[in-house]
């Protein structure tokens, strides 16, 4: 199997897709459509995972899933803590303040299991997306 090798293309239009809803999020009247931006990121991002797995498949003969977790930690944690951090900065500024829980949803964000933080207390994801009130909810 060939390896596929990185594409910049697919890199930027991951970006632009990014870009899109963060433009979504601050609210542009034109751009209704913006969480369309989290489906063109995923499919691209679900599609180069893959292909990192097949290149190692092909190479080795085998996928090691705790190296594959391993580099996505290494990734997106860094990114992640930054997050929280900020958000725990702004609190301590009066930003959130209304927030309750937002202590949980923060262990949730690090874990990289908010959705399961949510379903525990009885809140579904989908309903996430009328308006909610944490600033960690679609992490």
């Amino acid at each position: 199997m060939p390896s596929f090798g990185h594409q910049p293309a697919l890199d930027g239009l991951r970006g632009v897709a990014v870009v899109i809803v963060l433009l979504f999020h601050a609210g542009l009247p034109w751009l209704s459509g913006g969480y369309l931006g989290v489906s063109v990121f995923f499919t691209l991002s679900g599609y180069l995972i893959t292909s990192l797995l097949l290149t190692e498949h092909a190479r080795s003969g085998r996928v090691s899933l705790r190296a594959f977790y391993g580099r996505r930690m290494r990734r997106l944690l860094p990114a992640s803590t930054l997050c929280v951090a900020l958000i725990i900065a702004a609190r301590a500024f009066g930003a959130f303040a209304q927030v309750e829980g937002l202590r949980g949803d923060m262990v949730g964000a690090l874990l990289q299991s908010f959705n399961w933080v949510k379903l525990a207390k009885g809140q579904s994801y989908g309903n996430l997306f009328l308006g909610g009130t944490s600033p960690l909810e679609h992490y």
